[in-house]
C-alpha cells in the first residue's frame, strides 16, 4: 500500500459530501476503485454523523494500483458497528450491508479514543 493521506472533518451532515470529495480527489478520475471508495466513504461518514459522539472524524486513504484502503475514525458511540437486516419498509440500517457487499473486506477497531472502520 502507498502512503496514507488523511483529512479531518467536523461531525456534521454537510461534511459527508466533503469527505466524498476528498477521497475522489485523491484517487482521481482514472482509478478503478474510485466510485466504490467514494460510495463507501459516504456510507461510513454518514454513520459517523448518525451515531458518533460530537467530535470531528478522520478520513484516511491509502491507495495502490487496483486497490484502496479507506478508513474512517470517529470519537466512538454507544453502538458497535453491526450488520443489520432491516425490513423492506425501513429507511435506514443498510450502510454496513453495502460496505460488506462492495468492499473486499472490512472491519473495525474500538478503544477509549473512538472507533475506526
Amino acid at each position: 500500500m502507498s502512503p496514507m493521506c488523511s483529512q479531518r472533518f467536523p461531525n456534521a451532515a454537510s461534511q459527508v459530501r466533503s469527505a466524498r470529495s476528498f477521497v475522489a480527489g485523491l484517487l482521481g478520475d482514472g482509478h478503478p476503485c474510485r466510485d466504490d471508495a467514494v460510495l463507501l466513504t459516504s456510507e461510513l461518514a454518514g454513520n459517523v454523523v448518525r451515531h458518533a459522539v460530537e467530535l470531528d472524524f478522520l478520513v484516511s486513504v491509502a491507495f495502490a494500483p487496483g486497490r484502496v484502503l479507506v478508513a474512517v475514525e470517529d470519537g466512538g458511540s454507544a453502538k458497535i458497528p453491526t450488520l443489520l437486516e432491516p425490513g423492506a419498509d425501513e429507511t435506514s440500517g443498510r450502510g454496513l450491508l453495502l460496505v460488506n457487499s462492495i468492499a473486499a473486506k472490512w472491519g473495525f477497531q474500538r478503544d477509549s479514543s473512538g472507533t475506526l472502520v
